[in-house]
Order: structure tokens, then C-alpha cells, then sequence
């Protein structure tokens, strides 16, 4: 045995590296998950629409309004910054900020405990943990991974600051602390987990320490002043009705899935009196470790590390998810480390026995590990997987409910939705889902008395009234659609909801409405929010000098002009259809309005007689209503894939080719004509 410890003591940090690697290799080709859309992708100051610098960052719900994490978004910037966005790029940042933490924890705990092997043995179970797949695989959960890492540093270089007396070391830790907890609030708990070092290891310069550990308070107070700016404008911290049992199941849940993690899961099921065992036996177990201070120092680890996330002391919606048990697992795996190699030796002469002890927990993470890993592939798999484990869920329920939509299975979604509903009548993001699959059912009418319904619960809620506007746009009732947008930014105004993440809403549906009624000086009024400012067309005041322009035909050479060199997708069609609002504007004069509907209506005409199987009439709607509009990108689009779908393929590449006239870097187009072999 002695043998084999001297070869890992040679490679005992290249064998961590390598099978940390090795062990999330797979996740660097998984896609984005859950909130990494909204974080990331549509995350307009980090995916390079919006222009912002490193300070604003700091700025309370400036980034993101749900977490105070400034430090994390940074590095999801620079990243973005020189990867793009990548998911193999920010998968592959997360599983090396996870070793590199890995590693630290492993000289944080060399400097604590004497026995080598329960050293190395304890940080192989914490990088193989299972628990610790959320934040490692999970994008939006790399803040966890670079607040362990400067936790275990901060930690390290204060035992070293501490013992040899040397202030440098300690401004270290000062730091890492504050770069700690700047990138998750996993960090605020390090001042009470170094007095408790110093009380169990140096117990006699337990005053001494106390001016050395109070440096760190100011700059905690600081964050959760912060912190508490940002969580308070976000209403997914709402209070849970948790009783007292079920707040200490829930801490029970987590000490029993940080030693036995066999039933993981995003959202765990609410916890049951099997679980608040877990805590008492943790409990128990402390008091049998009374007369060792490096195993009673851990379990207190334990204690410390669970009570922020523990539903204890304040509520919060999702108290029960893997990533919590991050330095919980410490603990858990030093424990599970030092009983093993007790074991080890007590059972020397027993060859069965003796390596049974470390067989056991290494077998049971294993399995776990690779069983659990693959689930956070895609979407898909892991919101199936979460509604399989948890049913009853009303989130997990809720989501699965969604990949239904999206697969038009509205019947079994409805089953699934009315379920939920029935028990939480006031959840109102699944009313959301089933007024969606209402509309796409064209049952209008059932879709607006839900929402009146909802109206008086909740009157102040403005999401109601921009269903209400979807429904109303549906219908083609532009004018009670208005209406209705117009109360829900009054409703939001009222309530302080109308901030940044909210403008390229209303714009966005003002932009829809604009074009409808041709009215090209609302248009461009939204167009410029989305665009802030047209600085998103690389071209600001070229774009700004056409739309001064005068005289509609040179207006219109050099939007056209203009479509050449542009390639952001996106916003080339914003810019077509204000190419088609000048062109009803200068064709139709006050008219035009009026025409642009009856368009409209006419393309909804064409699509009826195409679910009708009459596609010679439809086709001589979309023609008519392109002689009326020659910009009306929509028309050219459903003709030609009219033309697709009936084997017309010459006329299709006409259309689509017409469609690149207009905006020759149409990358979707550009598709489509690769496949007609164009």
C-alpha cells in the first residue's frame, strides 16, 4: 500500500487534472440548458448587440435581474468575446474552473488534515460527486465552480497567512474572498468557516484571529446590500408555505443526497419524514466524532454550508437542487474518506473487507455519475427526465408541458396543464401555455375568457394584457390588440416592471402593430429601441441619412443598397418591412393603413385554402397581394414554399431568388436555393 501512495504522491495533481477531464469530457459537446438562453444567447450586453464596459457589470441588476454575480458575467463575456457564442467554449471554461477548484480544495485540505490518503481519496469523491453535474454541465451554473475555487483559495492562504505570519498572504484571501463571493453568494459563509478552523485548530489565538476574520465582514455586508438590491426586483423569490418539518426534511434531504446521492434531480420532490432522518443522523453522527477535531470540524463544515440554502431562515422557490451541496459535499466526502480509511485499516488482515470501504462509495458515485452526466445534454432530455422523476412538480410539469407544445401535442400537453392548474390555480406561466396552445387551436374565444378570468385575480398583472394583444393580433382585431398593449405597459409602468429586459418587449409587439397599420414613424420609433439606436446596424448614420430622406426612390435605392452589405438576419426583415411601410406609405398615401390589413387578411384567406387542400387559390391570393406590395416579404416566402410543397420547383427558385433581390444576405434563403441546388 505504501508503494502505491508514494507513485500518486509523484502525479497526484496530474491524476486529478486527467480525471476530472476525463470524467465531463462528454459535456463539452452538450448544448445550451434552461436559463443559458436567457443569460447568454438572448443576453444582448453579453452576445455583443449592446455595448457595455467592465464596470457596469457591477451595477445592480444592470446584466441580469436575478442574481447578484457580476464577476461570473464577466467571465461569461470575455469568453463570448473570444469564442463567440459557443457552448464547447463555455463548457469547456466551466470543467476547467471546476478542476482548478478541485485542485485547490485538494492543498486546502493537505494543510488541514495529517493523513495523506484521506486527503487524496476525499478530493477524488468531491470531483467525482454526482451533485456536482448541475454546475459543472450546466453554463448558467459555472458561478458556483469560480466561487469554490477562490473559496478554497481564500481559505488556504488564510491557514498560511495565519500560521507563518506573513500579511501578503492574507491580503490574498482578502481578495479571493471578495472575487468569491462577487461570483456566487456560495462564498459568504468563509468567515464563519475560518473562525470555526480557528477555534478547533488554534484555539489559542482564537482572539487574535477575531481582528484578522472581521477585514472580511465589511465587504459581506457590502454584497448582500447588493445582493438584496437585486434579488428584491425579482419576483421569482417569492415566500413558500414550508412548515417547520418540512423546512428541516429539506435539510435532511441534502446531508443524505451529499453522502448518498442516488436519487438526483434538478427539482427534487418535496421531502418526506425518510429524509429529516438524514438530517438527524447527521446529528448523531456528530456526536460519536465529539473527541476527533479534524472530522468534528467538517461536520460543522457541513452544518454552516447547507444553512444559506437551507429554507430555514428565508424562503425560496427551488431550496432542494444539486448545485447547493457544492461545499456541503466537502464535508460529506472527508467524512466518507476518514471512516474508509478507518475501516481500511481495522479490517488489515481481511483482504475481503479492507478494500470494500473505498469499493462502495466509488462504485455508487460512479454509477450515479454516468447515469446522471448524459441527462444535461439538451433541453429536451433533461425536462423529460425531470417530469419523469417528479410528476406532481408543478415546474417540472410545466416545462415538460412546453416540449409538448412544441412537438403540437396540445392534447396531451392540455392533460398535462389542466392537472396543474387544478392544483395551483394562481401559477399563472401555465395559463401562458395554455392560452398558446388555445390560439393555435383558433379557439380565440375559449383564450379570452381565461384571460379575463385571470383579469380579475390578478388585476395588476400585465402579462394578462399582452396575451390578451397575441389573441387580438390572431383575430386581426388590431385595434382592441393596441388597446391591450397599451394596458399592459401601463401596468407595468405602475409597478416598476418596465426596465431593460422589458423594453425590447414592447417594442418588439409596437414594432408588429406599426407595421400593420404602415405607420412608418411608430415604426422607426421601436426600430431604434430594438436597434438602440440603429448602433446594432454597424452603420448608424448612413441608416440614419437614408430614413431623412425625402424622395421615396432614392429612400428606397439605398435601403436596398444598404440590404447588400448587411448580414444580421434579424434585422435585415425589420428593415424589409419598413422598406414595404414606405411602399404602402407612398402608394397607397392615407389609404394605406387601411390596405396593409386587408393584405393581411388576405394572406390568412390563403392559408385556409391551403389547409383546405386549394392551392391554386392561395397561390392567386399571395400573387395578387405581391402585385399590391412588392415588398411583402411574407407573401414571397409562403409562395414559394407553396410552390416547395407541390413539386413546383422552378417556380420556387424564382420566388426565393426575388427574395435574395431584396435582401441577398437572407441566410435562410440562401438554404433553401443550396437545396433546390441553386
Amino acid at each position: 500500500m505504501s508503494k502505491v501512495l508514494e507513485q500518486i504522491k509523484k502525479y497526484d495533481i496530474l491524476i486529478l487534472v486527467i480525471f476530472g477531464f476525463l470524467l465531463h469530457y462528454s459535456s463539452l459537446f452538450y448544448d445550451f440548458v434552461g436559463d443559458d438562453i436567457v443569460l447568454l444567447i438572448t443576453n444582448q450586453y453579453l452576445n455583443g448587440e449592446l455595448p457595455i464596459n467592465i464596470f457596469d457589470f457591477f451595477i445592480p441588476n444592470f446584466i441580469i435581474n436575478e442574481i447578484y454575480t457580476p464577476l461570473t458575467f464577466i467571465v461569461y463575456w470575455l469568453i463570448i468575446k473570444i469564442f463567440g457564442i459557443s457552448s464547447s467554449a463555455l463548457h469547456f471554461v466551466n470543467v476547467i474552473f471546476y478542476i482548478l477548484s478541485s485542485v485547490a480544495l485538494f492543498y486546502l485540505l493537505k494543510k488541514i488534515i495529517n493523513n495523506y490518503f484521506v486527503v487524496f481519496f476525499a478530493t477524488i469523491l468531491y470531483i467525482l460527486h454526482p451533485c456536482h453535474i448541475e454546475c459543472t454541465v450546466w453554463i448558467s451554473g459555472m458561478g458556483y465552480n469560480i466561487s469554490a475555487l477562490f473559496f478554497f483559495l481564500s481559505f488556504l492562504y488564510f491557514i498560511i497567512a495565519f500560521d507563518e505570519k506573513k500579511k501578503l498572504n492574507y491580503i490574498y484571501s482578502v481578495i479571493f474572498y471578495i472575487l468569491g463571493i462577487l461570483s456566487q453568494p456560495l462564498a459568504v459563509i468563509l468567515p464563519a468557516i475560518l473562525f470555526l478552523w480557528v477555534y478547533f485548530f488554534r484555539k489559542e489565538r482564537l482572539k487574535e484571529s477575531i481582528k484578522y476574520i472581521s477585514a472580511y465582514i465589511p465587504f459581506l455586508l457590502l454584497y448582500l446590500y447588493l445582493y438584496r438590491q437585486t434579488v428584491l426586483k425579482d419576483y421569482r423569490f417569492v415566500a413558500t408555505d414550508y412548515n417547520i418539518f418540512e423546512k428541516f426534511s429539506i435539510i435532511g434531504f441534502d446531508f443524505f443526497n451529499s453522502f448518498f446521492p442516488v436519487n438526483l434531480c434538478p427539482v427534487q420532490p418535496m421531502p418526506s419524514l425518510f429524509f429529516i432522518c438524514g438530517f438527524i443522523g447527521f446529528i448523531i453522527l456528530l456526536y460519536f466524532i465529539k473527541d476527533n477535531k479534524e472530522l468534528l470540524f467538517f461536520g460543522f463544515w457541513g452544518i454552516i454550508s447547507i444553512l444559506p440554502y437551507s429554507n430555514l431562515f428565508f424562503n425560496m422557490v427551488f431550496p432542494l437542487t444539486d448545485r447547493y451541496l457544492l461545499l456541503i459535499s466537502v464535508s460529506s466526502s472527508v467524512l466518507i474518506s476518514y471512516f474508509s480509511f478507518y475501516l481500511f485499516n481495522k479490517f488489515n488482515d481481511k483482504k475481503i473487507f479492507k478494500y470494500i470501504c473505498f469499493i462502495f462509495f466509488l462504485i455508487l458515485y460512479f454509477l450515479s455519475f454516468i447515469s446522471y452526466l448524459p441527462i444535461w445534454k439538451n433541453n429536451n432530455v433533461l425536462h423529460i427526465y425531470t417530469y419523469n422523476v417528479n410528476p406532481d412538480n408543478s415546474y417540472c410539469a410545466g416545462v415538460y408541458a412546453q416540449i409538448l407544445i412544441n412537438d403540437k401535442k396540445y392534447d396531451e400537453a392540455m392533460q398535462i396543464i389542466d392537472k396543474i392548474i387544478s392544483k395551483y390555480p394562481s401559477y399563472y406561466e401555465v395559463y401562458e401555455l395554455k392560452i398558446k396552445i388555445l390560439i393555435e387551436k383558433s379557439l380565440f374565444d375559449e383564450a379570452i375568457a381565461i384571460c379575463f378570468k385571470l383579469k380579475e385575480i390578478m388585476p395588476e398583472y400585465y402579462k394578462i394584457y399582452l396575451d390578451l394583444f397575441d389573441i387580438y393580433m390572431s383575430l386581426q382585431d388590431y385595434d382592441n390588440a393596441s388597446k391591450f398593449l397599451d394596458y399592459a405597459y401601463v401596468k407595468a409602468k405602475e409597478h416598476n416592471l418596465y426596465k431593460n429586459d422589458k423594453v425590447d418587449l414592447f417594442a418588439n409587439k409596437r414594432l408588429v402593430l406599426s407595421y400593420v397599420n404602415a405607420d412608418i414613424d411608430n415604426y422607426i420609433d421601436n426600430f431604434k429601441i430594438l436597434s438602440n439606436n440603429f448602433q446594432l446596424l454597424n452603420d448608424s448614420s448612413k441608416f440614419s441619412e437614408i430614413l431623412n430622406e425625402n424622395d421615396y426612390k432614392i429612400k428606397e435605392r439605398d435601403i436596398l443598397e444598404y440590404l447588400k452589405k448587411y448580414n444580421n438576419n434579424q434585422y435585415s426583415r425589420y428593415i424589409i418591412n419598413l422598406l414595404s411601410c414606405f411602399y404602402m406609405k407612398e402608394t397607397y398615401k392615407d389609404n394605406a393603413s387601411e390596405v396593409m390589413r386587408s393584405l393581411l387578411k388576405e394572406m390568412n384567406k390563403a392559408q385556409d385554402f391551403i389547409n383546405k387542400g386549394d392551392n391554386n387559390s392561395a397561390k392567386q391570393i399571395y400573387l395578387s397581394v405581391i402585385s399590391k406590395n412588392k415588398y411583402m416579404y411574407e407573401a414571397y416566402y409562403n409562395l414559394g414554399i407553396l410552390y416547395l410543397q407541390t413539386n413546383r420547383q422552378i417556380e420556387a427558385k424564382d420566388i426565393f431568388n426575388k427574395i435574395l433581390e431584396m435582401n441577398p444576405n437572407d441566410e435562410q434563403i440562401k438554404q433553401i436555393l443550396m437545396g433546390l441546388g441553386n
